[in-house]
């Protein structure tokens, strides 16, 4: 890692050959435990939000934190604002009362780059991820600078994006339906925690979407979201949406970096099934009737073409650096997106969030 600035307590430094996250780490062996980090974070708690500002992602390398309550500690001392509500796509499981594990999918899922839940009107500010049990290989959770994404979008799609917007299409089965599908997210009762529908509307309702009920048991809802925030605090721009995420292309545009990254057989074999899928897939469905999609805001596709050159600008820009135990990465949600790569083998990357 190359010296940003070292302090009695604290180092900085940033991995070598990355521009994010920047690293915080003990000076020395007896400041790595927990009571002397929460204490200097409650001391430097500027200083932090400074950075924050800056880069968009602090890591936190080399501290005892040891717990997931103790990571929630840490993340209420960076932020007091924690949330419990989550109405994002992936499967989590609550493991205290602001904390849940990242993602629940299959490791052979490829997570695409996104600010988390950029769908909704107020998106969480800032989100925090903890690695309880590190990945030994792969399994990473890449970051991107939006702010840079923005700038190097072509202005053909930026311009269009930025005054219109991103409409959103999302089906949703059932109770008792499986989290798990190659692009359904999950079960209706699992975002809203309940199973009663008039319960489930009046969140709906309160978040603007549109909804409309299914034969056996789903939901379909739509709705339209700017396509680029301005961060509250800098008033600087960035993209800021899904979709690349919620596009039936995405996945296995994203699997052709993925395998040019990590050439493994699973890999190989996951490219081929996703771009055979995903044909069959545009073949025999009509793109408001798939699972998960994402257009213009005026309802015009986005072409394979645009879409391509999106993930292309994302993985220009990618940062991706390898998860040790007890990491705590601190990301600020209008300014740098997150993913995660495939994986074999244990990995538990734990997650907390603001409003």
């Amino acid at each position: 890692m190359s010296a940003v600035r070292t302090s009695v307590e604290i180092s900085k430094n940033l991995i070598k050959g990355l521009d994010l996250p920047i690293v915080y780490s003990p000076s020395s062996p007896e400041k790595a435990d927990l009571k002397h980090l929460t204490n200097w974070i409650k001391k430097n708690h500027k200083e932090i939000q400074r950075d924050l500002l800056i880069y968009g992602a602090i890591l936190f390398r080399g501290f005892n934190i040891d717990s997931s309550e103790n990571f929630e500690k840490v993340a209420l001392g960076l932020d007091p604002n924690l949330s419990e509500a989550y109405l994002g796509t992936s499967p989590r499981d609550k493991k205290t009362k602001f904390v849940h594990t990242a993602s629940e999918l299959p490791s052979a899922y490829p997570i695409m780059q996104h600010a988390e839940m950029s769908f909704l009107n107020k998106p969480p500010k800032k989100l925090f991820f903890y690695a309880k049990l590190a990945p030994s290989k792969n399994g990473e959770t890449p970051i991107t600078d939006l702010r840079t994404v923005l700038r190097d979008m072509p202005d053909h799609i930026s311009e269009k994006v930025e005054k219109q917007g991103i409409k959103y299409i999302r089906h949703y089965d059932g109770p008792g339906a499986s989290r798990y599908s190659l692009w359904k997210t999950k079960p209706w009762n699992e975002m809203f925690k309940t199973e009663n529908k008039k319960e489930a509307e009046k969140e709906i309702k309160k978040q603007n979407f549109d909804h409309e009920w299914l034969p056996g048991n789903k939901l379909r809802l739509i709705n339209s979201q700017v396509g680029v925030r301005k961060h509250p605090i800098a008033g600087s721009k960035a993209w800021h949406n899904h979709s690349q995420t919620f596009h039936i292309d995405s996945p296995r545009l994203e699997y052709k970096y993925i395998f040019k990254r990590q050439k493994t057989l699973r890999g190989l074999g996951v490219y081929l099934i996703l771009n055979l899928l995903t044909g069959i897939k545009k073949l025999f469905s009509k793109s408001e009737d798939l699972d998960v999609h994402a257009t213009y805001g005026d309802g015009s596709e986005i072409s394979n073409k645009d879409i391509k050159t999106i993930v292309n600008v994302f993985w220009k820009n990618i940062q991706i650096f390898s998860w040790q135990k007890d990491d705590i990465l601190y990301i600020d949600n209008y300014s740098v997106s997150h993913g995660r790569l495939p994986f074999v083998g244990p990995r538990e990357i734990q997650v907390a969030w603001t409003e």
